[in-house]
């Protein structure tokens, strides 16, 4: 036990020293770092508007009232936050960088886990901001509820947990399809669309055909990165046995993203140069 205790700190310093490392190569360009986190805080602020103009004729849709939706999109922001500190960058670049360029040769050279040594290069810790501003939309959407949820030390955490499980169904959900760069060498990468669906499941799932609903919740589970998380607080009788579920998907989603990149490996060829 305590083998694994002294290696967990070991990789978490790790994790904690690359990340210091990567802030300060992006701290050399002051201007640049607070022109992306405003560009970041404004595309919010468009997506808020978005869903206001939505509801300034309707006080609901399809049953859910603005500040419920606000909610799930605050959830959804808590969720990619976290999965942008450790794996957006690299499930962005995997296939460019890493497969077609042959950089992936010098994590294979290593005494560590290539997946691991792969997102201590990638860890981008500007993006707490995200996290941030998420739990600030939180936070406010449950001061606005009917009835009012008090953000206690308890319900921050339980918050905060709820955000991680859905940044770890991200993370399954983009490093699989990431993989996908080990056969389908395309410098785009499949990625980009998967962000755009993403987007899509950042709502209320029953507002789509259940053939959709479905697709969110088994093939492409999506919807326990937002959608659940903010129904924990709004009706969790009624979705309790998705709540369940919840740590088990992020659990699935991981194990299949791993077994596709150890899979990836067997076929991964170097440049050659």
């Amino acid at each position: 036990m305590r083998a694994y205790l002294r290696r967990f700190a070991f990789y978490t310093s790790l994790l904690w020293h690359y990340g210091l490392q990567r802030q300060k190569v992006e701290m050399a360009y002051p201007a640049d770092y607070l022109i992306n986190i405003g560009i970041n805080l404004m595309y919010s602020v468009v997506q808020l508007f978005f869903i206001w103009a939505l509801f300034y004729r309707t006080p609901t849709i399809a049953g859910w009232s603005f500040e419920q939706v606000v909610l799930i999109y605050g959830f959804g922001q808590i969720s990619f936050g976290y999965f942008s500190i450790c794996f957006f960058e690299l499930s962005v670049g995997f296939c460019d960088y890493y497969v077609i360029e042959g950089n992936l040769d010098r994590p294979l050279l290593r005494p560590l886990p290539p997946l691991l040594q792969l997102v201590m290069e990638n860890i981008s810790l500007r993006d707490i901001t995200v996290v941030v501003k998420g739990t600030a939309i939180v936070w406010w959407a449950f001061a606005n509820m009917h009835p009012p949820v008090a953000m206690t030390p308890a319900v921050l955490l339980v918050t905060q947990a709820l955000g991680i499980t859905g940044a770890l169904v991200y993370a399954g959900v983009f490093l699989t399809v990431a993989s996908t760069g080990f056969w389908i060498k395309d410098r785009t990468g499949l990625t980009s669309p998967f962000f755009s669906i993403s987007e899509a499941a950042r709502y209320p799932i029953t507002i789509y055909h259940p053939i959709v609903q479905l697709f969110f919740t088994i093939i492409v589970p999506f919807a326990f990165c937002a959608f659940f998380p903010a129904v924990f607080f709004i009706d969790a009788a009624h979705w309790a046995v998705w709540l369940a579920l919840g740590p088990l998907i992020a659990c699935g989603s991981l194990a299949v993203a791993f077994y596709c990149f150890q899979r990836g490996l067997r076929v991964y060829e170097s440049t050659g140069s």
